[in-house]
């Protein structure tokens, strides 16, 4: 925790306050404070553990605030290191919570441990992850301690709806799916500023995974990159890592890459075809741990579906797995 860089005040009435994480990457997420005249507003809350909490709590005193006049807390999207402590901090602090409508229907599957077990074995008989490699790519252990079951909202919100801070002050939704269903990004009315959460990252690009009940995961992400490119975004807050200073520029910047992503994937595959599991071994790096390789396979299938709706590939399935194809 001692790389933790302290909470401290942004300017107009905003803080951050950088939370632990326990993975090596990303190793840390950003959660804001926006002062209101009748209280405060929390936007994401870090996973729950005994150092996110005690770090929490260390810098909202260190900046002057009273954890008890924190109003509402707003989740950008349902993982666990944006809502993990949601609910001990309605337990403990009163507020309420606020998130995408699409996010109170998805709750339920964020609880269910078995379902995503059952999900993943799923995905990689589809998919053609190797015997070999089966038994490490579907074993996703047991649900962590700082990723606790979790409420659904108390308030819903949706694209274009506005959150108040106070009567002069409110936050606009903006509905960005893409990395997850029912991410949101938030507009400040008083400066301008866009709090991102995972939508506009500076240095990384965030995770556009294949979601069995969505079609086109990737077709939804790009078109939430252009909703923020359009808007001329300036002063942009992400969870993770630093102020970006042109939120629009960078939207570009991640739509480009996955332009150029799906150029490689269709150089990827094979004149006979390929399964997404070939396709992923070429087109990222090597010597995945099975957890990256879970991610980067569903990146990869995000990819492949969105160029197959786009008539570009064509699938054929054998006994139940897939291949796909060049047009």
């Amino acid at each position: 925790m001692s790389d933790l860089p302290p909470a401290r005040s942004l300017g107009q009435g905003i803080s951050i306050i950088t939370l632990p994480l326990p993975f090596r990457s990303p190793p840390s997420i950003n959660a804001y404070v926006v002062e209101g005249s009748t209280g405060l507003t929390l936007i994401d809350c870090g996973v729950d553990s005994p150092e996110s909490h005690q770090v929490l709590m260390t810098g909202l005193d260190n900046l002057g605030h009273d954890p008890t006049t924190i109003n509402t807390l707003v989740v950008s999207h349902l993982h666990p290191d944006h809502v993990g402590m949601s609910r001990r901090l309605v337990r403990d602090l009163g507020l309420h919570t606020v998130m995408h409508k699409r996010a109170a229907n998805l709750v339920t599957r964020y609880n269910d441990t078995d379902d995503f077990r059952r999900r993943t074995a799923a995905l990689a008989d589809r998919h053609g992850v190797p015997p070999l490699a089966r038994s490490a790519f579907v074993d996703i252990g047991e649900r962590p301690s700082w990723m606790p079951l979790i409420d659904p909202p108390e308030v819903t919100v949706d694209d274009g709806d506005f959150i108040e801070v106070d009567q002069k002050r409110h936050l606009q939704v903006l509905f960005t799916p893409g990395h997850e269903p029912s991410h949101i990004c938030l507009r400040d009315s008083a400066t301008g500023a866009l709090f991102a959460g995972d939508h506009i990252l500076p240095r990384i690009t965030p995770h556009v995974g294949y979601d069995e009940m969505y079609d086109d995961v990737l077709g939804d992400f790009l078109d939430s990159l252009l909703k923020i490119e359009r808007l001329l975004v300036t002063t942009t807050y992400p969870a993770h890592g630093d102020v970006v200073e042109h939120g629009s520029a960078r939207a570009e910047q991640i739509f480009l890459h996955h332009q150029r992503r799906l150029e490689g994937m269709v150089d990827a595959i094979e004149p006979f075809g390929s399964t997404a599991w070939t396709v992923m071994e070429t087109v990222f790096r090597p010597n995945l741990s099975p957890m990256d390789q879970r991610l980067a396979l569903r990146e990869t299938i995000a990819h492949l579906e969105h160029l197959r709706l786009k008539n570009r590939l064509r699938l054929t399935e054998t006994a139940g797995a897939v291949s796909y194809h060049r047009r």
